[in-house]
């Protein structure tokens, strides 16, 4: 019997993929001889709420000089899928929060214990049941993804029950073409997702042919920050896209482009991996030890130099702690000389506080002055929903659900009118609405 060329295999590839049914058991051996040759990676585009409910999964195949890609309801419907060693998931977009927090430390245990209390304000759910991945940058940035634990654990058994071990998950938002001159722009079914960075982006339900407000908002804070895009890049705007509006409404060249990011784009490779921590693929780890093991000498070096380093670290700050607390000790003592010195910083607090009630005096960032203020904005606005709220350091914090972003601004100014400070330290988009935290503080100036 005449051997296949590798030519060959991938001609009655093609002809497999484009006829529009599921191919024979003999068919499928041949799909696997043929990506077996080629070190091919699968990619799979998950659906949302997939694996709860079934949808359209997308797949494609590159590398090897080949580039194949279709869609099936079921990943086993995948031709050949039992060849596939290595598999990369991008994953729905909305299901991952992407951000950026700033750390005095590259210390990656220093770093998985800080995230959670560096990113609080920006959180929806108990930092507990979320999982942190992320991405060391320059000038201490980290580029962080927070996913639920369960929808990652979720994701992971169904790819398993296929006998999948995927070697990377990444939110889809980071699959599409990176430039650092321009953000990126895809409309996928009822979503605009946005790439704004290497390792930034998000995702916003798609209202109408115009920009999300939440878009526009975006080149607002990068504008405040100078890192502004020069122009944005639409890949295969909808029926009913015009440039001229989207370009008039963000201030800001529109360059649309007929490329699909899945099918014609080249190679990605994922900005941050979900698979770190708890669901760090050990198989792979024990496979890369032997190639690892130079790096694990330096590793060995740079963690006895961290040592030295934390321990002088240490030394220092407890000689700073010492010299501050006498300085505080003194000056307690110059300011309340008959009292009896236990904790300086507690007691000179409440002393201070037995002062001011003493004297009658209150501050408009004393709760209930800021309830006073905030209250009529609540009753006024028949479509907010006040999910709880939290006060300390002088400002009250404000969980609310409003029906979009438009609504959100709205409320926003309004408590701006009335004089209080107002920032919005974290939105998401939900099925009901935008569920956003809204801080009050100091009395707003005048233009604020």
């Amino acid at each position: 019997m005449r051997k296949t060329t590798r030519t060959e295999d991938k001609m009655a590839t093609r002809k497999i993929l484009t006829a529009g049914k599921l191919p024979s058991a003999a068919v499928v051996k041949r799909l696997q001889r043929f990506w077996s040759r080629q070190r091919n990676t699968l990619e799979l585009l998950l659906p949302r709420e997939w694996p709860e409910k079934n949808g359209v999964i997308h797949w494609r195949l590159r590398g090897g000089g080949s580039s194949l890609h279709g869609q099936v309801n079921e990943l086993n419907e995948i031709p050949g899928l039992s060849a596939m060693t290595h598999v990369q998931v991008w994953t729905p977009p909305s299901e991952t929060l992407l951000t950026r927090a700033t750390l005095p430390t590259r210390s990656r245990a220093k770093i998985q214990q800080a995230l959670p209390y560096a990113l609080e304000e920006q959180l929806v759910g108990e930092p507990d049941q979320l999982h942190f991945a992320y991405r060391i940058l320059e000038n201490n940035n980290i580029a962080v993804a927070v996913t639920a634990k369960d929808r990652l654990r979720a994701w992971v058994s169904r790819l398993a029950d296929y006998g999948l071990k995927s070697s990377s998950i990444c939110p889809a938002t980071l699959a599409l073409p990176h430039d650092n001159a321009s953000w990126t722009l895809a409309f996928r079914e009822n979503e605009i997702w946005v790439r704004t960075g290497i390792a930034s982006g998000f995702a916003v339900l798609r209202r109408a042919n115009i920009p999300p407000s939440q878009l526009t908002m975006a080149l607002q804070e990068a504008r405040t920050n100078q890192n502004a895009p020069s122009s944005l890049t639409v890949l295969q705007p909808p029926h009913g896209f015009v440039k001229n509006i989207w370009s008039t409404a963000l201030e800001l060249p529109v360059q649309p482009q007929q490329q699909d990011f899945w099918t014609d784009a080249h190679d990605v490779v994922p900005a941050i991996n979900l698979l770190q921590g708890s669901f760090a693929p050990s198989s792979q780890l024990r496979e890369l030890a032997p190639a690892l093991r130079p790096a694990g000498v330096m590793l060995a070096i740079l963690l006895a130099g961290s040592l030295c380093f934390d321990l002088w670290e240490y030394w220092h700050l407890k000689r700073t702690n010492e010299n501050l607390r006498q300085e505080m000790t003194g000056l307690f003592r110059k300011s309340f000389p008959d009292a009896v010195i236990q904790n300086p910083a507690l007691q000179m607090s409440r002393l201070l506080g037995e002062m001011q009630n003493k004297s009658g005096g209150t501050s408009s960032t004393d709760l209930l002055p800021l309830l006073g203020n905030v209250a009529p904005v609540i009753q006024a606005t028949a479509q907010i929903k006040l999910r709880g709220m939290q006060y300390s350091d002088s400002r009250l914090t404000l969980d609310v659900t409003l029906p979009d972003f438009q609504a959100m601004e709205s409320v926003k100014n309004a408590i701006i009118a009335r004089g209080i400070q107002v920032e919005v330290v974290g939105a998401n988009s939900t099925a009901t609405g935008i569920e956003g935290r809204l801080r009050l503080g100091q009395p707003a100036r005048a233009g604020t």
